[in-house]
């Protein structure tokens, strides 16, 4: 049972509940790669025009049953999150810049129950990524999106939490390797070190001196692992601080999802940008869009679109292949 069907059920069809009901719908909720020594990896989101956009949406969460097992929430097109339930207790009701939005979405995401994985489990991420057709793609790799031709694209990815193997969906089919295996190494950040990864200043000592020589910028390890929760709200915390965060006041719809864009400019025209739900501050997704007039040489244009991607899912798994 996810939390606002615990609040429902303790609170009861009251929309003004007693303070009793309070205290036991409260419990209820209490009650729940090494790579070889370099020069430190940097884990980024390709993009175009010259800017690598590490960013991050979960639009569905790990919860662990009684059984010790786990199952995954409704993808954000299939939420239909309560706005007076979700939104009664978050620290901020009308948050009115980016770290207050950012505090909103830490406080959302602590209240998520997770069990920790074994090494042999694997993080499953599904995505949904905005692609240009194939041929104008080729012809134009850091182009912006074509409207009413871009497509999304589904990406499924696996990576077992020692780091020694990686899967994904190829025409298809699972593709399952090995670090080393044909000489392929990849990286991923340790286990050892995403777990002390629990406040703003820890992550900023391990931007300074990663784990392992691998270094996955904040954005990208809300979006591209399955985390703790407090581990996420600690990235969130960190972003509050962070110069430069600001509210896009424009209206963004992401799959017919209200949401908040929240990002930094860029190259003097573009807006890397978190995107929440606008109404239970969930991240469920990431976008770089042109905010101004391309200066110089290029035709980029205010509000062209050059990336945009959901989060569909997050989930620690037993092996490749599944998906919660």
């Amino acid at each position: 049972m996810d939390e606002i069907s615990i609040l429902r059920e303790t609170f009861g069809p009251d929309p003004e509940p007693s303070p009793a009901a309070e205290q036991r719908a409260l419990k209820a909720l209490r009650g729940r790669m090494t790579p070889r020594t370099r020069a430190p990896w940097r884990l980024r989101v390709p993009v175009g025009v010259g800017v690598a956009m590490a960013a991050a949406v979960v639009a569905a969460v790990a919860i662990s049953n009684a059984d010790g097992g786990t199952r995954v929430t409704p993808p954000i097109s299939e939420q239909r999150p309560d706005h007076t339930q979700a939104v009664a207790t978050v620290p901020h009701l009308r948050p009115v810049n980016a770290a207050q939005v950012l505090e909103n979405a830490a406080w959302t995401v602590e209240q998520e129950k997770w069990t920790d994985p074994a090494p042999t489990d694997f993080m499953y991420v599904e995505t949904q990524e905005m692609r240009n057709p194939p041929a104008y793609e080729q012809k134009a790799p850091n182009g912006a999106l074509l409207p009413g031709k871009a497509k999304y694209r589904k990406v499924q990815s696996w990576n077992r939490i020692d780091g020694q193997v990686q899967a994904s969906m190829r025409n298809g089919k699972l593709d399952v390797r090995r670090q080393g295996q044909d000489d392929t190494y990849f990286a991923f950040v340790p286990w050892s070190q995403i777990v002390k990864l629990t406040t703003p200043e820890a992550i900023a000592s391990y931007l300074e001196r990663p784990e392992g020589g691998v270094m996955a910028v904040p954005d990208a390890l809300a979006g591209q692992y399955a985390l703790p929760p407090e581990v996420k709200a600690a990235i969130f915390r960190y972003l509050a601080r962070q110069p430069g965060m600001k509210v896009n006041p424009d209206a963004v719809n992401l799959d017919g999802h209200p949401a908040i864009g929240l990002g930094r400019v860029t190259e003097g025209y573009l807006s890397q940008e978190l995107l929440f739900d606008k109404q239970t501050y969930t991240l469920i997704g990431e976008r770089l869009i042109a905010v101004e007039d391309q200066r110089g040489a290029g035709d980029g244009r205010k509000g062209d679109l050059y990336r945009q991607v959901i989060y569909r899912k997050a989930a620690i798994v037993d092996r490749p292949g599944e998906t919660g």
